[in-house]
This record gives structure tokens, C-alpha cells and sequence, in this order.
């Protein structure tokens, strides 16, 4: 079980209704929230709400079969996000008893440590928390960004790169495969890409994602294609580096395992199920360009 408590907040079931990520959402029932699967309704666990003088004392846990498999984290960072950071009703987290496994979860989110009190403040929060660049129907970029997880307004998209990955040595692209604990296509081959932060070129977007995925260096790169999707603008670019094979330093949690392919294997790939289907779309619409 997990304690936390928020000072100077009260109880209040009106702010986290209709809140879901990728994987859970939450449903209120008096003062406790269930969790669910939110593709399967299966229940997870539960957050309960308590008032605590002039702050809200939360109990927290999840089944068995959940833990270990970044639950933990997720729902902790969708309940801050929305109910009260995201809100602005409070000052500070605290987190009671200092177990290991709340300690663990934490410090995944980074959290701070002053006298063995951890806590979180919405301006640390805020600083680390993935925001996107939102663009508008003729893709100019808007002066406000989305928070990952957030709802995106209608006619609104969250910029995304695509980057293909060749090497000039050897005329051969880069496909990595997904993390098997990933909420979406998990263990699926993919090529490299990521969210454009707020006020970042698109350009700089692409080169940041390569290094931070595969520890590559990109030299040289070539625009492809732009692809809106549901709420979401791909830009799709060649990205050229000049590597060894073995030179690729894995993105931990991100990926685990990496394939230079020739480009009849990667066309192969990408006519297979062992993809994730948007980006096949995606990619299959410009591979005859590379």
C-alpha cells in the first residue's frame, strides 16, 4: 500500500472524471477511484481519498499481477497530472511511509528527496512532464503546448518525427523493436521517432530523437512527408548517419533490440504484421523515396 498526502486540498470528486491514459482509466465511486483497464474494463486497483484536516490523505494500490509492469507509475502520474497539478490546487506531495517500493516509483518521476520527505512541487513537475508542440490545420505551430496524455482540442495536432535511418557505409537502415513492457505494439520493429517538444524546430526534433534512441549522430537529413493522423502530425524525414554496426546504444524502457536491414528487407517489414499499423501506413507510403 502506498500513502500519500496533499496539503491543502480537500476532497473534491468532481475534478478527474473522463481522465484515461493509454493504458487505465478512473472511475469514481464516493471517495474511492477505481482503476481500470481501459480497453478491457478490467479492474487494477483503487486510489482512496480521505480528508485529512486541511489536506487529503491517499491510500493507494493495485493487484498483484499488475505490479512491476510500470502500473505503478502510470496511474500515480495520471492521478497528479490531472487532479492536482495539472488543476493547480495544491502546493506540495508528501509521501508517507518512505517504503522502497514507493521510493522506487518516485524517483521514476522524479521526485524530490529533502530530509527524507519526498515530494514534488508543481513547478518541478511541470519542468519535466513531456510537452508537445501543437500545430494547427495548416500546421502553424500554436503558442501553447499539449501535456503527453492530455486531451487534444478538435483541428489541433501534436507534432511527432518519423526518421528513418540510413548509413552511408553501408546503405543500410536502422529498425529497432519496442520495449515488450510498452503500453502500445509491444515488441513490434519500428523505425526510430518521437515527440516534437514545445517550442523545438522540427529539424533539431528529429536529431535529439536518434541520439536520446540509438546514441547515433545524424549528418545529414532529408524531408519525406507530412501525415496527419486522428490528432497527431507526422513529419517523416530520411536521417543519414555514418556508423558501425555495433555502434547503436540502446534508449532503456524504450527498446530491445535493433536490425540494419537493406531495403527489400525493409520493405518486407514494413508488409508485415511485425509493425505497428499506422506507421506502417506511414512508411510505406514514401519508402519507394529512399
Amino acid at each position: 500500500m502506498i500513502h500519500l498526502v496533499i496539503t491543502g486540498m480537500k476532497l473534491n470528486n468532481d475534478l478527474i472524471k473522463n481522465v484515461y491514459s493509454s493504458r487505465i482509466k478512473f472511475e469514481y465511486n464516493d471517495s474511492l477511484i477505481n482503476v481500470l483497464d481501459r480497453h478491457s474494463n478490467d479492474y487494477i486497483g483503487f486510489i482512496k481519498e480521505i480528508d485529512n484536516d486541511n489536506s487529503l490523505l491517499i491510500e493507494f494500490d493495485i493487484e498483484d499481477k499488475y505490479k512491476n509492469k510500470g502500473y505503478q507509475t502510470e496511474i500515480l502520474r495520471e492521478y497528479l497530472r490531472y487532479k492536482y497539478l495539472w488543476e493547480k490546487k495544491c502546493d506540495k506531495i508528501i509521501c508517507i511511509p518512505k517504503q522502497q517500493q514507493t521510493k522506487k516509483i518516485l524517483s521514476k518521476r522524479n521526485f524530490k528527496n529533502d530530509n527524507d520527505i519526498y515530494y514534488i512541487t508543481k513547478d518541478i513537475y511541470m519542468t519535466y512532464v513531456e510537452r508537445l508542440q501543437l500545430f494547427d490545420e495548416d500546421l502553424n505551430r500554436l503558442p501553447y503546448p499539449n501535456l503527453r496524455g492530455e486531451d487534444i482540442k478538435p483541428h489541433t495536432y501534436a507534432g511527432i518525427v518519423d526518421v528513418i535511418v540510413k548509413n552511408k557505409s553501408t546503405n543500410k537502415y536502422l529498425t529497432t523493436r519496442r520495449d515488450i513492457n510498452k503500453p502500445t505494439s509491444p515488441g513490434l520493429w519500428e523505425i526510430t521517432g518521437g515527440g516534437i517538444d514545445f517550442g523545438e524546430d522540427i529539424e533539431k526534433a528529429l536529431v535529439r530523437e536518434v541520439k536520446e534512441e540509438t546514441d547515433l549522430d545524424i549528418i545529414s537529413y532529408f524531408y519525406l512527408e507530412t501525415t496527419k493522423m486522428n490528432d497527431l502530425v507526422y513529419f517523416t524525414y530520411l536521417g543519414i548517419v555514418d556508423a558501425k554496426d555495433d555502434d547503436v546504444k540502446l534508449q532503456k524502457n524504450e527498446t530491445i533490440d535493433y536490425k540494419w536491414r537493406d531495403k527489400d528487407e525493409l520493405i518486407e517489414l514494413f508488409n508485415s504484421d511485425l509493425v505497428p499499423p499506422k506507421q506502417r501506413q506511414r512508411i510505406l507510403k514514401i519508402i519507394d523515396k529512399i
